[in-house]
């Protein structure tokens, strides 16, 4: 009888060691292995999607313009700094900052935004501080003016434009990136573009001057339009 208990424990034994040798099973054959990794990707999913950034207004902030493509809003938690994210699930970037660090120049935004794509055109007036023994005037300094520009989404600069006088109220824009704006010179308007394959350095591209009337400024699609002296006119904004 002896023999026989030692015989059926070594059995069990190398059953045991066979089935420990290989990779464990569950119902339906599947590795337990494969089912263990296969719920810890699952969980990493979840936890990928609720960390996700989500292009949304944060409370305290108001809503400036908005499309299906593009969010632009002023949060009164960051000193009034204008902010813009890409939908769905665009990064927060900043559009426009009211001052900026080392400098004595306020800005604020004027008029309304205008949204094309990704991309938001704007006109804000700045202002430095008053001159003082702390903060000195170079003569002639302007202590005051008024910018027309665009942002630049992904980018690690800020937006880029051009000086326009008190009355220039006139731009556009395209979903890719260019601006179109009018600006009073003597003897009337000047037309100029910016931004896709027109470049980032103002004052841009002078497209045309003279008596051009800012009523007849039109920007659709890629198409510029408008009317110098009566006579109309195109340009491609596409390049």
């Amino acid at each position: 009888m002896r023999k026989i208990g030692c015989v059926v424990v070594a059995v069990a034994l190398v059953a045991v060691g066979a089935l420990a040798s290989g990779p464990a099973f569950a119902a339906k054959g599947k590795p337990v292995g494969h089912l263990v990794v296969a719920a810890k990707a699952k969980r990493a999913g979840h936890v990928a999607r609720r960390h996700r950034p989500r292009c949304r207004v944060p409370s305290r902030a108001k809503v400036l313009a908005k499309s299906r493509r593009l969010l632009v809003y002023q949060d009164n938690n960051f000193e009034d700094v204008y902010f813009f994210c890409v939908r769905p699930n665009g990064r927060t970037e900043t559009l426009l900052a009211s001052e900026v660090e080392f400098q004595t120049t306020h800005s604020k935004l004027v008029g309304g935004v205008r949204l094309a794509g990704r991309y938001a055109a704007f006109r804000y007036r700045w202002e430095r501080a008053p001159c003082s023994q702390a903060y000195p005037c170079a003569p002639g300094e302007q202590l005051q003016g008024y910018y027309v520009a665009i942002n630049r989404p992904g980018l690690p600069y800020g937006p880029v434009g051009d000086s326009v006088g008190e009355n220039d109220t006139t731009f556009g824009l395209t979903a890719g990136g260019v601006l179109a704006w009018l600006k009073a010179v003597p003897g009337g308007e000047e037309l100029h573009v910016l931004g896709g394959p027109f470049g980032t350095q103002a004052p841009g591209l002078a497209v045309d001057s003279g008596a051009i009337d800012p009523a007849s400024f039109s920007v659709q699609g890629t198409t510029l339009s408008w009317t110098n002296a009566g006579t109309p006119k195109t340009f491609s904004l596409s390049g």
